[in-house]
């Protein structure tokens, strides 16, 4: 594309790129998070009408980007993504991507810019190396979660900077675990239960909703399960639920009664039997490890 011009971090952009362009922005008042930490440093509400080029030059953080309306053209080591409504692209840390419009020139999404130095281990913990184009089947499940942080960052409350965190990890968590249950190949009805477990672990759930949700008996959820898993189906949702609450130990700050409580864990006391019985440690003594 001519007319390229280059801005002072080395992005490069088309001349009108700011022209028929209607941007929020949503931030901080400064830096309030520790240093170490995971931390949203801003979001975007973006709507474009006409051509337009950018390409990010080493991508200083993770931006999760969802199109709304219209289209959004991304381009990774060669390989070009068209992102329609309701789907979402990442571009990592780092990054050269390029993104354009299509041939309607138009647009809408959300976007959110994800830094600190925990992002890249979180990032590789949650296996979302590489992982860029999604198409959610509940978009509107992501569409609420980044409204929401976009939400507390237009508040500016001080003091909410750890939930601030941990919902920006429950995001990141729940894209990883749609990447990779679309590259899984489980039967139906598994990836159906795995996926309502995955986005209700946090709320009291029986093995009788889990099976009428996925379509099946009971006892033949549970065959499902140790089949392709080993496990019965609640050892699986533990897992998830511990997993998820080893990670916000690691990203966050929040006090172990609310982790437990994001875990799905109505009682520390059985959150921290569970940890224990796991990870043959309580979760405090395994924050206190990290920080050492």
């Amino acid at each position: 594309m001519s007319d390229l011009l280059r801005n002072k971090h080395g992005d490069l952009r088309s001349s009108g790129y700011y022209q028929n362009l209607k941007l929020r922005s949503h931030f901080w008042p400064g830096l309030l998070y520790p240093a170490k930490s995971l931390y949203l440093r801003n979001g975007l509400t973006v709507e474009r009408n006409g051509a337009c080029f950018f390409q990010h030059n080493h991508n200083p953080e993770l931006a999760i980007e969802m199109v709304l309306a219209g289209a959004v053209v991304y381009e990774d080591n060669g390989v070009v993504c068209k992102v329609g409504p309701g789907e979402l692209y990442l571009v990592h840390h780092n990054a050269e991507t390029k993104l354009r419009t299509d041939e309607q020139r138009y647009y809408r999404k959300l976007v959110l810019c994800i830094t600190g130095t925990l992002l890249d281990p979180i990032v590789e913990s949650l296996n979302l190396v590489g992982m860029r184009h999604l198409k959610p089947g509940n978009p509107a499940e992501f569409e609420q979660r980044i409204r929401s942080l976009l939400e507390l960052l237009d508040r500016k409350e001080r003091g909410t900077e750890p939930l601030v965190a941990g919902k920006t990890y429950e995001l990141l968590f729940r894209i990883s675990e749609l990447f990779h249950a679309e590259h899984l190949a489980y039967p139906e009805t598994l990836l159906r239960a795995r996926d309502f477990m995955t986005r209700n672990f946090q709320n009291p759930i029986r093995l009788e909703e889990i099976a009428s949700y996925a379509g099946v008996s009971q006892p033949t959820l549970v065959r499902l399960f140790r089949r392709h898993f080993s496990r019965h189906p609640l050892e699986v949702l533990i897992e998830i639920r511990l997993v998820f609450a080893k990670s916000m130990l690691a990203a966050t700050d929040l006090p172990l009664k609310d982790i437990s409580w994001r875990s799905g864990y109505a009682s520390p006391y059985y959150f921290s039997t569970a940890f224990r019985k796991k990870y043959g440690m309580p979760p405090r003594d395994y924050r206190k490890m990290l920080k050492k």
